[in-house]
C-alpha cells in the first residue's frame, strides 16, 4: 500500500515549489539584463534552433503555451535580432520562425542560463532522479491545468460580511 504524504510533506513540496519558481524568476532576469532575452525567450529560441523554420503554430505544440503566449515570445526575439520571420513555401499564409545569426550564437551558448543550470543539475543526477522528477513534475503540472470543478456555492469572505443590526 502506497504511504500518503503528511501535510507536512505536502508544504515541504510546496515549499520547494515556490523556491524554485523564484529561482526561475530571478535567472531570467540575470538573462534579460546581461543576455538580453528572459527565460521564456530562451526556450523558444531553442525551439526554433532545434526545430528550424518551425511555425508559431508548432512551436506553441511543443513547448505546450497558448499561440498568443509564442507569438508574444517570437515578436520579442525577433525585436531583438535573434529571430527572423518566413514565408512558407507551401502556403504564403503560414509563417516560418528562423534564427539569425545572432539568435544562432546565442542558441549554442548556454552559460548563465536556466537550461545551463538544469544541464548541470542532470549530468549530476541517475537517470532514475531524472525520469521520476520529469514524471512528478508532469503529473504536477497536469492537475494544475486540469478544469476545477465548481464550488457549489461561494463563501463569504469576512470583508464582505455586513454587520448585523
Amino acid at each position: 500500500m502506497k504511504e500518503r504524504p503528511s501535510n507536512h510533506g505536502v508544504l515541504d513540496v510546496m515549499q520547494a515549489l515556490w523556491g524554485l519558481a523564484h529561482a526561475l524568476e530571478a535567472r531570467s532576469k540575470w538573462m534579460h539584463r546581461n543576455l538580453g532575452i528572459t527565460g521564456p525567450q530562451r526556450l523558444l529560441l531553442r525551439v526554433i534552433g532545434e526545430n528550424p523554420g518551425c511555425s508559431p503554430g508548432e512551436a506553441s505544440r511543443i513547448l505546450s503555451l497558448n499561440p498568443g503566449t509564442v507569438s508574444r515570445l517570437a515578436a520579442g526575439l525577433e525585436r531583438a535580432g535573434l529571430v527572423k520571420r518566413g514565408e512558407d513555401r507551401n502556403d504564403a499564409r503560414r509563417q516560418r520562425l528562423l534564427l539569425t545569426r545572432r539568435g544562432e550564437e546565442l542558441n549554442r551558448d548556454h552559460r548563465g542560463t536556466v537550461e545551463g543550470a538544469v544541464r548541470q543539475v542532470v549530468q549530476g543526477a541517475s537517470g532514475t532522479e531524472v525520469r521520476q522528477a520529469r514524471a512528478f513534475l508532469g503529473r504536477l503540472t497536469e492537475t494544475l491545468l486540469a478544469p476545477q470543478a465548481r464550488p457549489a456555492r461561494r463563501r463569504r469572505t469576512l470583508a464582505r460580511r455586513t454587520p448585523s443590526p
